[in-house]
C-alpha cells in the first residue's frame, strides 16, 4: 500500500506516517509539504494508493489542488485533512467521491480507525462533523452535485441494480462499485438503497 501524505507542517506528516506504519508496517508512505511537490509525486512510480489531503496549503491559497483532484481519479482515494473543517469542501469532495475526512485534532485511534472504515470501502466523517453538515439548510441532495460517473452508478442504484450488474454494466471493478454505493450513500446521509429510493425516487 502507497500512501502520500500531503501537508505543509513537516511535523503533521511525520507523525501521521508514524501512525500509519504503527498499523500497517509494510505500507510505504511518501510526504509533499506543497502543492507543487504534490503533482510530482503524484507522477512518481509507484502511484500512490491514497492521499491524505491537508485542505489549507500556504502555497494553494484557491484550493486549485483540491480542485483538481475533484476532476480527476484520484478524488476516489482522497481522505480530506484540517484542524478546522470546511464544510462546502466536504460536501463538494463526499459529491465527487472522495472517501473522507479526518480531523487533524482527532485522537490516533480514531484516525486508524477511520482509515480502517475507509479501507473497508466506507465513508469517514467523524460523527460530530456530520451533525453538523448535517444541520445545515443548504445541503444539495441533488444528483446534480455528484460527479457523472457517481450519478450513472446512482441511477442503477435507483433502478434496483446489484453492485455485479452495475459493476458489469459499467465496467467497473466489484471494489470500485461498493466504494462509490458508499460515497453516495453518504452524499444523501442515508444508510441503505431503500432509504436512497424513498430520499429521492427515481430520476
Amino acid at each position: 500500500m502507497h500512501i502520500l501524505i500531503i501537508d505543509d507542517h513537516p511535523l503533521t506528516c511525520q507523525g501521521l506516517s508514524a501512525l500509519l506504519m504503527s498499523r500497517y508496517p509494510k505500507a510505504i508512505v511518501m510526504t509533499a509539504h506543497t502543492a507543487l511537490d504534490a503533482r510530482a509525486a503524484l507522477q512518481q512510480t509507484p502511484k500512490p494508493g491514497w492521499l491524505f489531503l491537508d485542505i489549507k496549503l500556504q502555497d494553494d491559497p484557491g484550493y486549485s489542488l483540491f480542485h483538481e483532484l475533484c476532476s480527476t481519479p484520484w478524488i476516489n482515494r482522497v481522505i480530506l485533512m484540517s484542524a478546522e473543517p470546511e464544510h462546502s469542501l466536504i460536501r463538494t469532495a463526499l459529491a465527487c467521491g472522495a472517501r473522507g475526512f479526518i480531523s487533524k485534532a482527532a485522537a490516533p485511534e480514531q484516525v486508524l480507525n477511520g482509515f480502517a472504515a475507509i479501507l473497508a470501502g466506507e465513508f469517514y466523517m467523524p460523527p460530530e462533523v456530520a451533525a453538523q453538515i448535517r444541520q445545515q439548510p443548504e445541503v444539495n441532495i441533488s444528483p446534480r452535485g455528484l460527479s457523472p460517473r457517481l450519478c450513472q452508478v446512482q441511477h442503477q442504484l435507483l433502478l434496483g441494480a446489484s453492485n455485479k450488474q452495475i459493476a458489469r454494466d459499467l465496467n467497473l471493478s466489484a471494489h470500485t462499485v461498493k466504494e462509490y454505493v458508499s460515497s453516495i450513500l453518504a452524499f444523501h446521509d442515508v444508510s441503505s438503497r431503500l432509504e436512497l429510493i424513498l430520499r429521492i425516487g427515481v430520476k
